[in-house]
């Protein structure tokens, strides 16, 4: 990354191409530990990278100590999640220009690959919520509607699952979110000061969790779930690390969902190693598709163990800004602009519309937690989310709809 003031003039053209790019700019969270030292670099496909830094899977310590004294490598971090450092190469990093510090850390990787003492090596990538947000109660949420929300309450309301929200943080003290919260945590500054002051994760945990029946605001997708609030950051940047403690943070607090509204380009062994140890604890683990209306990739949501939600509109149709390809699982209503989208909390007691697959994915999550709520294992609640989806598009599974979109009244076996 450019210094301090240039990190935030990358996430601004990252936005580039986006619906109402400025208010996505201000849901953006951010790095860990403060915003990332580096310049932000990106590959010649667009995934975006920390400049100077890789992250580095081994085998044997003293080996892997021996291999970065050859490259001119010092560790930054010790991952949690797994047997991963954060490895960051000043000389490659103080260079000017981007592509001789691209050439240069390339050739690092390469030189660690050949290592015997180094298993997986992977650039330190970004990861950016997905959302389109626009301005601006239940008779204004469609999406609960169209999932069939109401009839699966008569079945299953999420008996206490805990839903991790892992974003920009969460507003604790909004009159639908007031005492649904179960646990907060900041990656930055490792306390539990998770508030949010951009409103993306406030919205995305109302989406899946708000209070219910109530008398005020909107409903949830799963009223009885409790809420586990990740502050990735706030500055405007998530990086692999960032996401590596939230999701190590949550699995120790017994998550049943994880809800990653967020994603990038670019494959990261740390990152799948932690997702993949979330399945393995229990863990439901959901992310959006992405926004920009392409078949690459986007990850978390293309790793194996995830549950990729692409979005949809009001009619069913997809939306037009939504990534799709064979990785997709499922569609969920993620909507359009205007009162097209999604309505949901916001931070200062607010409400408003927001659209986008980050919108699609916590109901996807909400549905997980009743299932939760039923009992279910993880495998078993992934299936049965992908099996009941009411089938759209092409018959059977197709690339823009996954299985379907989502019923959750299918799912819980109210219907």
């Amino acid at each position: 990354m450019r210094g301090r003031p240039a990190v935030r003039r990358s996430a601004l053209q990252a936005c580039a191409g986006l619906a109402a790019c400025l208010l996505a700019l201000l849901l953006l969270p951010a790095a860990g530990r403060g915003e990332p030292e580096g310049e932000v670099d990106a590959l010649p496909g667009g995934a975006r990278y920390v400049a100077g830094e890789l992250l580095v899977v081994y085998r044997s310590a003293p080996g892997l100590e021996r291999a970065l004294e050859a490259t001119g490598g010092r560790v930054k971090e010790e991952l949690p999640a797994s047997d991963a450092r954060l490895v960051v190469f000043p000389a490659v990093r103080e260079k000017p220009s981007e592509a001789l510090r691209e050439r240069l850390l390339r050739e690092k990787k390469r030189a660690l690959e050949q290592s015997p003492a180094v298993e997986a090596v992977s650039f330190n990538y970004l990861r950016e919520p997905l959302a389109n947000p626009n301005d601006r109660y239940f008779g204004r949420q469609w999406g609960l509607r169209k999932i069939r929300a109401p009839l699966a309450w008569s079945r299953a309301r999420g008996g206490g699952a805990r839903v991790a929200v892992l974003d920009s943080g969460v507003a604790a003290g909004h009159p639908d979110l007031r005492g649904k919260i179960a646990g907060r945590y900041n990656t930055d500054t490792r306390t539990s000061s998770a508030g949010d002051q951009y409103g993306h994760g406030t919205h995305v945990a109302g989406i899946a969790a708000a209070s219910t029946n109530n008398r005020i605001g909107v409903a949830g997708t799963c009223p009885g779930c409790r809420l586990l609030a990740v502050k990735l950051d706030g500055d405007g940047l998530i990086t692999t690390t960032d996401l590596v403690r939230g999701i190590n943070w949550a699995i120790g607090r017994r998550a049943d969902v994880i809800n990653l509204s967020l994603g990038g380009g670019g494959f990261s062994r740390p990152e799948a190693d932690a997702i993949a140890k979330a399945w393995n604890r229990g863990a439901v683990v959901v992310a959006a598709a992405g926004n920009e209306r392409s078949s690459r990739r986007t990850y978390p949501a293309a790793y194996p163990q995830v549950i990729a939600v692409s979005a949809t509109t009001r009619s069913d149709a997809r939306a037009r800004y939504s990534n799709y390809g064979g990785w997709v699982d499922v569609a969920a209503p993620g909507g359009t602009s205007g009162t097209g989208g999604i309505y949901s909390t916001l931070p200062g007691g607010r409400y408003g519309y927001l659209s986008g697959t980050s919108m699609a994915a916590p109901f996807v999550s909400g549905v997980a937690g009743l299932l939760a709520g039923q009992d279910l294992a993880n495998s078993q609640i992934r299936r049965r989310i992908q099996s009941t989806a009411a089938d759209l598009g092409p018959r059977g599974r197709d690339p823009y709809y996954g299985h379907g979109r989502l019923d959750a009244a299918a799912a819980v076996g109210a219907a």
